[in-house]
């Protein structure tokens, strides 16, 4: 059986690192995303969700709760902190700044990522995810993460810190330096929602399998009335899966059973390694009903089979 290599992926200029101040730097993003942040001790972070009135997506972002101050993993930044400080009420006391100049970010996904983590900060192999460990001194914080492959791990620090690992990394053959079209092979293999494609404006977080970044026990937020609504009536007009696909197809593609348009591929990418019959995995929402394991569909000229992804949560999984 192939086993992939450990990749290491430049994402500085992907995602952007906003760093969070002042006394209400957890508590105003608490009061506007889908997740409850004040249950973070510092060492800790979760994904949390930004959403409109209506309850549609914003952005997915990880926020690390570091004590004095909060990072965050923005992938839209200049709308998110516009969205933030338009919600500062006068008696909030809340900064926000975008270093995403003088922090760069690295991420590791593979067999050998936790052992690599490690190297960089003692403790970081054992963490939970979300959760980070942290050398004030370099700068320094290794968060574990999404796992594309393998593991995963985040690494934020400045590029001067980032290129010394790396060097090391890349010299004695430990990672692999891997672009964006690996990485987009590895996201949709295992089914991770991203900006430009799931994380938009068209879908409500639990229609995109973001159970995981949801709280149905905190307070009040922005949407929170709809989303509420949704899980407690289990009635989504629409869920994510992923798609085994028999042939290439442009991104927009309806998917269909039989004669009926049930839903519209959002991602597209073909797989790192060969499987007979298959040209490509996709990422798209569909009606529940044809959400099931083993449900074929057609996309375009290209048949279609509903398959497993590690990283598509489901209403029970999160139950």
């Amino acid at each position: 059986m192939d086993i992939l290599p450990t990749f290491l992926f430049d994402r500085s200029t992907v995602q952007a690192r906003l760093v969070l101040r002042d006394r209400d730097r957890l508590d105003l993003p608490h009061r506007m995303s889908t997740n409850d942040l004040k249950r973070l001790q510092v060492g800790e972070g979760c994904s949390t969700v930004l959403t409109t009135a209506t309850a549609r997506i914003i952005d997915r972002v990880l926020i690390y709760h570091r004590g004095e101050t909060a990072l965050m993993i923005a992938n839209y930044p200049e709308i998110v902190l516009r969205w933030l400080r338009q919600h500062v009420f006068w008696q909030d006391r809340f900064q926000i700044e975008d270093q995403s100049a003088v922090l760069g970010q690295l991420e590791l996904h593979g067999v050998n990522a936790a052992a690599l983590a490690e190297q960089a900060i003692s403790g970081a192999s054992a963490l939970a995810l979300h959760h980070f460990r942290e050398d004030s001194g370099r700068q320094l914080l290794v968060a574990r993460t999404f796992p594309l492959s393998g593991e995963g791990f985040l690494i934020v620090a400045p590029p001067a810190q980032l290129e010394q690992l790396r060097t090391a990394w890349l010299a004695e053959d430990q990672a692999q330096a891997a672009d964006a079209t690996i990485y987009e092979r590895l996201r949709v293999a295992a089914g991770l929602p991203a900006a430009h494609h799931e994380l938009t404006e068209d879908y409500i977080p639990l229609e995109a399998g973001l159970w995981d970044s949801v709280s149905f026990s905190k307070g009040c937020y922005i949407g929170q009335e709809i989303i509420a609504r949704m899980e407690s009536r289990n009635k989504l007009a629409k869920t994510l899966v992923k798609l085994q696909l028999s042939a290439l197809v442009p991104l927009g593609t309806p998917i269909r059973a039989a004669d009926e348009t049930i839903g519209v591929l959002t991602s597209l990418a073909e797989p790192l390694l060969p499987q007979a019959g298959v040209a490509a995995f996709g990422l798209g929402f569909v009606k529940p009903a044809f959400a099931a394991l083993g449900t074929r569909l057609q996309v375009g000229e290209a048949n279609a089979e509903v398959v497993p992804a590690a990283l598509i949560v489901n209403r029970e999984s999160e139950r």
